[in-house]
């Protein structure tokens, strides 16, 4: 893949990941305005069953299709890689029938067995009916990041999450009078509606991505155990990881009644914290996301080619990126949470748990983009016992911590279970790819690069520094924050000339590792 091609699809995916992360916290401050915190908690714990369910239909498809897909179209096998879309599409549709098909005959016991709230039931059922368009999604998704055509699964994401705001708009006035029941319903027929559109949309680019490859029928022994045989480790991890954390998110109300408070509060809570905290924490990570999905490809190709050079240098390059601007955005978190809170909520709470959990950012940046690391490199079943041991300690601490201490156990199981969990997928890429772990220029320089404009721009504030509104106070700080960031970067030496003459030559057209040794 050449460097120009790989940076546009880049910028790209990271773009429409931003913008559609901006309609999310936009989405989550108006729903926090027209349910409350105990209306998202509600809705939080609909999401639980839905995303379990929803494993079932979809999890391994997309990374199959991709995978393989991949694989042929190296080998210049566009045939292999149209049937290989074909299979995938009729075992998601299979499976995501199967998987609606419980959720619906399933709601009323799910409802009041499992989540012990009479108001999930309906809006359980209101769900099932998406999960058939959501597995068909996922599989062309697939298909159109292993052909690099990242604009359109880009599109049809945003496309998805504007119809659902637009279907809630337009039913939260008429349902939301009737009760919390009613108003999760209007959010999950936005949901449903939103699925249904855009599979619909994605159908369309699919065909039209296809419909002019002509090719004889062929069978390819062995392809339908391929596809298996990447699937079934990844269902497996995500429906044990889904489950676990279906577990976990029905224990944390539980827990934290226990510990005294009453249902209403402990629901508040749960969604204040899952529902407006995490959201926050996790926007700027849109800027990294698109690397961890494009990666996927790009080292499942290196690998099967047995370019390990290549491999290992990407590794370096994301590892580096990954950290240097996962430690700024902790440092915008930590110093200016407070700021924040206010900003996007209207409400000073949700900042104090935003700078409590600042610190672990780059520990959850830098998992999530290993883990499309080690999906590339084949090494889901890795990926798989890693996401069990984690589920399981995260339950067992919910169990334990949470009627002693209430959301501040919450928050010690956040910090336990991504520090387990990254220190276990960074161990394995360090020794799959053979890479080493550069301690000062990727952690201790840049935190101090960040702590030193932090300590400043807050004596500043305290000095009486005056703004027309919050906005431009916030933007005030973090663009300064950012500028005196990067010169201290450069002063340090932890970006130098090798960094920037490798940014610049991904703006040409020369092949991305073409200036690496021989490949071994």
């Amino acid at each position: 893949m050449k460097k120009k091609a790989f940076l546009m699809n880049a910028l790209l995916l990271t773009g429409a990941t931003l913008l559609s992360r901006t309609i999310g916290i936009s989405f989550r401050v108006y729903l926090s305005n027209q349910i409350g915190p105990e209306g998202i908690g509600l809705y939080q714990l609909v999401c639980t069953i839905y995303f379990f369910i929803s494993t079932l239909a979809t999890s391994g498809i997309s990374l199959a299709v991709t995978r393989l897909v991949t694989d042929a179209l190296a080998e210049n096998n566009p045939g292999k890689a149209k049937s290989v879309t074909s299979k995938c599409f009729w075992l998601s549709l299979f499976l995501s029938i199967c998987a609606g098909g419980i959720l619906l005959s399933m709601a009323d016991l799910m409802g009041n067995q499992i989540l012990h709230d009479a108001r999930s039931i309906l809006p359980l059922k209101l769900l099932a009916p998406s999960l058939p368009f959501m597995a068909i999604s996922a599989c062309f998704r697939g298909y159109f990041y292993a052909v690099r055509k990242v604009i359109k699964t880009a599109s049809e994401q945003l496309l998805e999450q504007l119809i659902e705001m637009a279907i809630f708009a337009l039913l939260i006035g008429t349902l939301a009078p009737k009760g919390l029941e009613y108003a999760c319903c209007a959010i999950v027929l936005g949901t449903t509606g939103a699925e249904i559109l855009s599979c619909g949309y994605s159908f369309f680019l699919y065909y039209l991505e296809v419909h002019k490859i002509h090719v004889k029928r062929q069978k390819y022994p062995g392809l339908f155990r391929k596809v298996m045989s990447i699937c079934l480790p990844v269902t497996a991890s995500s429906c044990l990881r889904s489950g676990l954390s279906m577990v976990e998110n029905l224990m944390i109300p539980a827990g934290l009644k226990k510990n005294g408070a009453s249902y209403q509060k402990s629901l508040s809570g749960y969604g204040m914290l899952t529902g407006m905290v995490m959201p926050v924490l996790t926007f700027p990570s849109a800027f990294l996301s698109s690397f961890s999905m494009l990666l996927i490809p790009e080292f499942s190709e290196a690998n099967a080619k047995h370019h390990k050079r290549n491999i290992q240098y990407i590794s370096k390059r994301v590892f580096q990126i990954t950290l240097l601007f996962s430690i700024l955005v902790t440092g915008i978190f930590v110093f200016f949470a407070g700021d924040l809170g206010i900003l996007i909520y209207n409400d000073p709470e949700p900042g104090v748990y935003i700078r409590i959990l600042a610190p672990i950012i780059p520990l959850m940046y830098l998992d999530s983009v290993v883990d499309g690391m080690l999906k590339g490199l084949n090494e889901q079943l890795s990926y798989l016992s890693y996401n069990m041991i984690d589920s399981v300690i995260r339950v067992f601490l919910i169990f334990t911590l949470l009627p002693l201490c209430g959301l501040k156990g919450v928050i010690i199981v956040i910090f336990v279970s991504e520090i387990l969990n990254s220190i276990l997928s960074i161990a394995r890429l360090l020794k799959v790819t053979q890479l080493q772990f550069q301690v000062a220029n990727w952690l201790l320089k840049p935190i101090l690069s960040v702590a030193l404009p932090g300590f400043l721009l807050l004596s500043m504030g305290h000095l009486g520094l005056s703004f027309s509104s919050s906005l431009s106070k916030v933007f005030f700080e973090i663009f300064t924050m950012t500028i005196c960031y990067f010169a201290l970067l450069f002063l340090t030496r932890c970006i130098g000339r090798e960094e920037l003459q490798w940014i610049k030559g991904l703006f040409t057209r020369r092949r991305v590792y073409e200036s690496l040794p021989n490949h071994t």
